[in-house]
């Protein structure tokens, strides 16, 4: 091949890369995927949009797909190929057992709860909560729906790690919720987003490093973990009625530590059709999607199960 023709195929493939690799965006409509996405919001594909073609849906991940209607919608992957998805006192299972949705998907999906009162010290801030928990859509004030009680509560705190001169030391919090507890070590100095509660039948708990961010709607701390390092199995039982973020006594060489806010969080609560039906078979090439705000979403919960061929693109992990 000659040179003049390799530059040639050289010139055309990159002008092909660059026709394909940018990332597609969308105005997101309507509140199906509030409050994580709300109108006017743009969403974005990742980078080379076509390879989503060659793509599985996996669980929890955002994706563009055609609704019944013709309309572009976003929605969540519940539910995989083979499986069989249920709701269940607002929670999904599969198989008949309940999944803990990750940090970075509770982010987006959590709303705040106003305490019923607050006590806070130097070294602690405690919250109690209202008894229930109801599952209010605070950015749908005209909803006309009688409101349900939420399990799944828990507490985020931002906790400030100041620089030690003690190259070894390091920083505790101990987080409560209810009557359960886990002590959470923060390794580095800076800002650090400390998350626990009640979540999908089990106590869930994670601490991660992050930098403040303007325009932050979730009530939880930016960034978030792929999983959860702490997960214990928690039953209904017991009511949350109260949350904890205390400092662990501190000591020779150990850095200050402030705890600059706290707040309380609940999950969504998916809602039943008014069909009634509640458990789902999916064939081996379905697939189960939800939105999430489960008030004013039309999906898979009225559509059945979708296909592969419904699917578009898959939203960036970052994408708002």
């Amino acid at each position: 091949m000659t040179l003049r023709r390799t530059l040639l195929v050289g010139l055309v493939l990159l002008a092909l890369a660059g026709w394909l690799a940018p990332p597609v965006r969308w105005e997101v409509e309507g509140l199906s995927m509030a409050p994580g996405l709300m109108p006017g919001d743009v969403v974005q594909s990742g980078w080379f949009p076509p390879l989503d073609r060659f793509r599985r849906p996996r669980r929890f991940e955002r994706w563009t797909l055609a609704a019944p209607d013709g309309a572009i919608a976003v929605k969540r992957v519940w539910g995989l190929p083979g499986e069989e998805i249920g709701i269940v006192d607002g929670d999904v299972t599969v198989a008949g057992r309940l999944v803990a949705k990750p940090p970075r998907a509770l982010a987006e999906m959590a709303l705040p709860v106003m305490a019923a009162s607050r006590y806070v010290t130097d070294a602690e801030v405690r919250l109690v909560l209202p008894d229930p928990v109801f599952d209010d859509m605070p950015f749908a004030p005209d909803e006309r729906r009688v409101l349900l009680p939420v399990s799944d509560v828990g507490v985020a705190a931002v906790i400030a790690v100041e620089r030690s001169d003690h190259g070894d030391a390091r920083a505790e919090v101990e987080v409560f919720v209810a009557s359960r507890g886990v002590r959470v070590r923060l390794p580095r100095p800076g800002r650090h987003a400390v998350v626990a509660g009640r979540l999908d039948g089990a106590f869930v708990a994670a601490a991660w490093a992050f930098e403040p961010q303007r325009d932050v709607r979730s009530c939880l701390p930016p960034g978030g973990l792929a999983a959860w390092p702490f997960h214990q199995v928690w039953d209904r039982a017991e009511p949350v009625m109260s949350c904890a973020v205390r400092i662990v006594a501190s000591s020779t060489g150990t850095p200050r530590v402030v705890i600059e806010d706290v707040v309380a969080w609940r999950d969504v609560h998916h809602m039943a059709p008014a069909s009634g039906t509640t458990r789902w078979r999916l064939a081996t090439d379905e697939w189960f999607v939800l939105g999430d705000y489960p008030g004013g979403s039309r999906d898979s919960r009225h559509w059945g199960p979708v296909l592969i061929d419904r699917f578009r693109q898959r939203l960036a992990p970052s994408s708002r």
